[in-house]
């Protein structure tokens, strides 16, 4: 029997900092005791013992994985562009941020988990979580998801729109803001390569959050 995999995106960071130490516990007290009662097994890039590179492991996995949660806490750009590649798949996807933190991908999705791991917090924390990846319990993973090839002017066009939508609900609420910052993300054949799109991600994502910024100043 194929295990059922729950790939885990999020910002790992080197050993011993602390974002290694809260993804660490964001992993052992929220996501993996949730998955393994749900029968997932869960899957972090760096508990991966595996002789392929590391970036094709990570897509393999967005491509493939029947459930993907991301961590977007402190908005690193890496775990934005797994999101969105994962979203562009339309594959089932639950993304959690920690209580306090903004989500700009929020007007996209329903299932956003606001965790908190504060030992009176984290009972309430996995419900949330466990009931939101349930919601997908009726979902039937494409059969050739497998050996399923997205070409890269498909994701262009997936990632543009729905970066799009968060871009409308911020013009709406700056008259004078001019639009365009994210539309026109490059992912064409010539310039393909994994973190040269991440650099463009992260400039993309620098800029929407800066202006999130400038609304909330005028708040």
């Amino acid at each position: 029997m194929t295990e059922k995999i729950c790939f885990i995106v999020t910002a790992i960071g080197e050993s011993g900092t602390p974002t290694r130490e809260r993804a660490d516990n964001v992993y052992k007290y929220l996501i993996a005791p949730v998955c393994e009662e749900l029968g997932y097994k869960p899957v972090r890039v760096d508990h991966v013992n595996a002789v392929d590179n590391i970036n094709a492991t990570i897509i393999n996995y967005l491509k493939t994985a029947p459930m993907v949660i991301a961590d977007m806490t402190d908005h690193n750009p890496n775990a934005f562009y797994e999101l969105g590649f994962r979203q562009a798949l339309e594959l089932p996807l639950v993304p959690i941020i920690r209580v306090g933190e903004r989500l700009p991908f929020d007007v996209m999705t329903t299932r956003t988990v606001f965790y908190d791991t504060d030992v009176s917090k984290i009972e309430e924390s996995k419900e949330n979580l466990k009931s939101k990846i349930q919601s997908f319990e009726n979902f039937k993973m494409p059969e050739s998801s497998l050996d399923k090839s997205v070409t890269l002017d498909e994701l262009d066009d997936k990632l543009t729109k729905k970066l799009d939508k968060i871009l409308n609900l911020l013009e709406k609420n700056q008259s004078n803001y001019s639009p365009g910052i994210i539309r026109g993300l490059n992912l064409n054949e010539s310039q393909f390569g994994y973190q040269s799109i991440i650099q463009q991600s992260q400039d993309r994502i620098t800029q929407t959050q800066s202006l999130l910024s400038s609304l909330e100043d005028k708040k």
